[in-house]
This record gives structure tokens, C-alpha cells and sequence, in this order.
């Protein structure tokens, strides 16, 4: 069954202000390891079927800069891997 997210990203300011919305928001396992690489595992291991919608993007993309093109290209890559996974970004 198909579980839908729905994720503002206004108020991050920096990676740990994302892994932090991430943990608050998400059904993350308590062992989550606050990073890209802990994100990829669980995308991968509890990802399918979820539907995350991740809105006032255009705030994080400015203020992570790198950081943030690369969450983006794991979540893209994620869901190239997993037909269940949908992962979209919105200004």
C-alpha cells in the first residue's frame, strides 16, 4: 500500500536541519545514521511504495548547494532502481 510523504524544505538551513526533517517525518529504523549513505540503505530497504513529496526545494537547493544536487541524484537513482519509490521536488 502506497504511503504518501509530503516534506517542506523551507526551514533547512544546513545538512544536519535536513537529516533532522528527514528523521521527523519519515519512518526511519531508530539505528538511521543521519547521512546520504543511511538515506540510500533505507530508500532501498523500506522505499517501496512510498511517495515522497518534497516541497520549497528551491529554499534547500540554495542554502545546501552540493550537498543537496546530491540527495537529489540518490533520490533520482533510488527510483530509477524501485518501481514502487516516486521521489518528486517541488519549487
Amino acid at each position: 500500500m502506497e504511503r504518501v510523504f509530503y516534506i517542506d524544505l523551507m526551514e533547512v538551513h544546513s545538512k544536519e536541519d535536513l537529516q533532522d526533517l528527514l528523521v521527523k517525518e519519515l519512518p526511519l529504523p531508530d539505528y538511521y545514521g543521519r547521512n546520504l549513505d543511511a538515506f540510500n540503505d533505507v530508500l532501498r530497504e523500506y522505499g517501496d511504495e512510498w511517495n515522497l513529496i518534497f516541497y520549497n526545494s528551491k529554499f534547500a537547493q540554495y542554502r545546501l548547494d552540493k550537498y543537496f544536487e546530491a540527495f537529489r541524484r540518490l533520490c533520482e537513482e533510488a527510483c530509477e532502481d524501485m518501481a514502487g519509490l516516486q521521489i518528486r521536488f517541488y519549487p
